[in-house]
Order: structure tokens, then C-alpha cells, then sequence
């Protein structure tokens, strides 16, 4: 009976994991979607995978954009670049140009803060780089979701979510391949189909958190179809 208990506890934990880092993997691709639907023209620009935003804010917290820019080539570059930032009232908008050396890389930054809210509870910042050594222009763009919340920053937020996922996950499994008998360990569907959802809700969070928001909506589709079938095997067993 306290086997049973066990293992049952183990399952409970080990989805609660599953749920939070689905949560997470969902909420960074819903703020990067919103952000390319807000800044959408048509435009068509290559695509410049140099901007780094934070997946989560807090209203009351400052949040600091970055950057980079890196220049491989064996000539200095100058390269001139806009930003536009949503607003409650207007938008936000600036450039600037600068110098990286040959073979060098050099960032800039700036911050937004509750001012830069729009639709309710997001920040969406756009960057164009206009052409410069043999690119086109290039343009990228995220999505901030804001939380309700005071004392905590985003990033505190965001890491201990996401410590509560993976330590649930590795605990929850661990105690349930403990306590499991024998022969559901040796029909081996479960203990596969928990691992496989584990390692696939680990996929989708990286990738979303990367912002490759189209991986990260794969993943997490193939993440809640595996949660369906982990759930029935639960209940046959």
C-alpha cells in the first residue's frame, strides 16, 4: 500500500512538472507570436536573430534589452539600425549606427518599462538593420509578457518556474521508477512514454526560450499529444 502511495506521488509530481514547463514553453512563444503579428507588414526581411528580450516582466521592474552584432568579415563595419517599441499612448522609436571592428562583436542596449505596454499585458520590440556587408536588410522582433505581480522580477519568476519543472520531473520519475513492480518495468510502454515526454517538454522550452517560436509550438503539440497518451497509460496501469 505504501509502494502504491509512492508511486502514485511520483506520478503527481512528475506531471505537475510537465504542466509547468509546458506553461513556460507557451507563454515565451505566445509573446513572440503577438510580437511579429503587432509588428507584421509583409515585408519579408531576412531575418536578423540578434535581438534578446526577456520572456517575462513584472510592472513594476525596468527591463533591459540587448543586441549584438557580429562582424566576420575582415573589413570594419557600420552598421544602422531602427527600433521601434509598442506604448500605451504611441510608439517608441529610435536608431543609431555604430562601428564593430573586423572579427569583433559589439551589442548595445536599452530598457523598457510599463510605459511600453500594449494590448493589455505585453512589451513588443522591432528591429530593422539596414543593409551592410553583402546583407540585405534584416529585421527581428519579441514579445514581453507582463505579470501582475510585486517584489519579484521576471527573471526571478521565470528561474524558479522553471527549477520547479525540472527538479518535478526528475523527482517525480525518480520516484515512480522506484516504487513501480517489476512488471510494469519490464512492459516498458510507461517508463518509455514518460521519458519521451519529459525529454519533448524539455525541447519546447529551450526553443521556445530561444525564440524559434515555430519549433517551439511543434514541440509543445507533440508535448500535450504525448501528455494524452502517458495520462491513459497512467489509468490502464
Amino acid at each position: 500500500m505504501q509502494t502504491r502511495s509512492i508511486r502514485t506521488l511520483g506520478i503527481i509530481i512528475f506531471f505537475f512538472g510537465i504542466l509547468i514547463g509546458l506553461l513556460l514553453s507557451v507563454t515565451a512563444v505566445w509573446g513572440d507570436y503577438e510580437g511579429l503579428s503587432y509588428f507584421y507588414t509583409g515585408a519579408g526581411y531576412s531575418s536578423f536573430n540578434g535581438l534578446n528580450c526577456p520572456i517575462l516582466m513584472t510592472r513594476s521592474e525596468t527591463g533591459i534589452i540587448y543586441a549584438g552584432f557580429d562582424n566576420s568579415s575582415d573589413q570594419e563595419i557600420e552598421p544602422y539600425y531602427e527600433v521601434t517599441i509598442s506604448g500605451k499612448a504611441s510608439m517608441r522609436k529610435f536608431e543609431g549606427q555604430f562601428a564593430v571592428p573586423a572579427h569583433s562583436s559589439k551589442s548595445i542596449q536599452w530598457t523598457v518599462d510599463s510605459n511600453d505596454i500594449d494590448l493589455g499585458f505585453f512589451i513588443f520590440i522591432d528591429m530593422q538593420v539596414l543593409p551592410v556587408a553583402g546583407f540585405s536588410t534584416r529585421e527581428d522582433n519579441c514579445g514581453i509578457v507582463m505579470l501582475d505581480l510585486t517584489g519579484p522580477t521576471g527573471g526571478q519568476v521565470l528561474d524558479l518556474t522553471l527549477t520547479a519543472s525540472l527538479l518535478s520531473i526528475v523527482i517525480g520519475f525518480g520516484l515512480w521508477e522506484n516504487a513501480a513492480d517489476k512488471n510494469i518495468k519490464a512492459a516498458g510502454n510507461l517508463p518509455r512514454a514518460m521519458k519521451t515526454l519529459g525529454i519533448m517538454v524539455l525541447l519546447a522550452m529551450l526553443t521556445s526560450f530561444l525564440g524559434w517560436w515555430l519549433a517551439g509550438v511543434l514541440f509543445g503539440v507533440l508535448t500535450i499529444l504525448l501528455l494524452v497518451i502517458n495520462l491513459r497509460l497512467v489509468v490502464e496501469v
